[in-house]
């Protein structure tokens, strides 16, 4: 084992022991947002990783749907009908969800898929390249409104604002769940907007930024926010972080980050609850953000998409975040955090192949993700003890 990779190993169990202590007792962990399946992106997810990683973050079940297969013609049906298979025999951990192409009989697919033990719907409008207003949907929306189904709906990165879209659907079709993913992070403040203060509709935290997540608390009742980890894109360790530096940034009670953390997600899975009242948006409890702080919360966003895409960081940000946190005793374990991080990555890309990718999401991804996410969250990272 090398050097870099021991202390990596020493900063993970630390992150863990971080992760344990912003999880109240009493919490039963449940994520609204897994994938299995091989993407045409190169993407992939085995129903064992994916119990396993559950139970290695104790999460007690999990919405799953498939990846964006390349089998997926027609109508989704194979990805649909594996999902199916795989949750019927996790005994009870994963509850599945139909994915649908709004050009390929959705409506047909659903009911099939019901028929066969799916518990709701995911619609990807970038994927699929639909808009989620188009009256080609209503009636999978309308059959979905009639039976509780929950509609969980990309809200991210990769395509234009759909605020207007999501007015036009939630008009319709009033009573409809929809839980909209990636903190609707494509249009936060117009959705946001639109949507706050309605019970039915639930905002899931799988996203990178803190300012994201933070985003989302402060302007919509914390009741609509609910984990989410987007696994294979995300980790449950750190979606597990970063949903709980924000509620402990933000002063949420234990009852509020156990409804947060998995209550809210397990009460729509088991019976269709919902939360039955709704407080006021949260609000941060520190003041400014040290400028100090928003270098390395830059520097390391910059270095992002090096480690979406598996390359080196040729540009040398992680160096420029590492230094950003110098001559600060409160951030040098961000620093030290960085500093190992960045080496693993490293090594990992040295050894390549799977070996060489298993080491940089194990050890790397979360220990990088972690300075980022503490990086603008002083209060949370005053908790963190490496």
């Amino acid at each position: 084992m090398s050097t870099a990779v021991a202390d990596a190993e020493h900063l993970l169990a630390a992150a863990h022991a971080l992760r344990d202590a912003l999880v109240p007792a009493g919490t039963r962990l449940a994520d609204p947002h897994t994938h299995l399946g091989l993407d045409e992106d190169g993407r992939s997810l085995a129903v064992d990783d994916l119990l396993a990683s559950m139970a290695q973050s104790r999460v007690e079940r999990a919405y799953v749907f498939p990846l964006n297969e390349p089998d997926r013609r027609p109508r989704y049906e194979a990805p649909n009908d594996r999902v199916l298979e795989w949750a019927a025999g996790s005994d009870g951990r994963l509850v599945p969800l139909a994915r649908l192409d709004l050009d390929d009989d959705p409506l047909v697919e659903l009911r099939r898929c019901l028929a066969k033990g799916a518990r709701g719907v995911k619609l990807h409008p970038r994927a699929q390249a639909f808009r989620v207003d188009d009256d080609r949907l209503d009636p999978v929306f309308a059959l979905a409104e009639e039976e509780r189904l929950p509609i969980l709906i990309h809200a991210g990165r990769g395509m234009p604002p759909i605020g207007a879209h999501l007015a036009r659907v939630a008009e319709r079709h009033p009573g409809a769940i929809l839980i909209l993913a990636h903190a609707a992070i494509i249009d936060q403040e117009a959705i946001a907007g639109l949507m706050a203060g309605l019970p039915n509709v639930l905002f899931d935290t799988s996203t990178w930024s803190p300012l994201d997540i933070a985003g989302i608390l402060e302007l919509v009742p914390p009741e609509q926010v609910i984990w989410a980890s987007d696994v294979p894109y995300g980790s449950h360790l750190s979606s597990i972080l970063a949903a709980g530096v924000a509620l402990e940034e933000h002063g949420a009670s234990d009852e509020l980050r156990r409804a947060v953390l998995g209550g809210t997600t397990l009460g729509l899975m088991e019976s269709g609850r919902l939360p039955g009242t709704l407080s006021e948006p949260l609000r941060t409890r520190h003041g400014a953000i040290a400028t100090q702080r928003l270098r390395v919360l830059m520097y390391l966003g910059s270095a992002t998409p090096f480690l979406w895409l598996g390359r080196p960081d040729l540009i040398g940000y992680m160096g420029l975040a590492e230094g950003a946190c110098a001559g600060d005793p409160a951030l040098a374990p961000l620093g030290e955090l960085i500093r190992v991080g960045h080496a693993v990555w490293d090594e990992g890309l040295r050894i390549g192949g799977v070996s060489g990718e298993r080491l940089r999401m194990r050890l790397a991804f979360p220990l990088l993700h972690l300075a980022l996410t503490l990086s603008v969250n002083p209060a949370a990272a005053e908790r963190f003890r490496p």
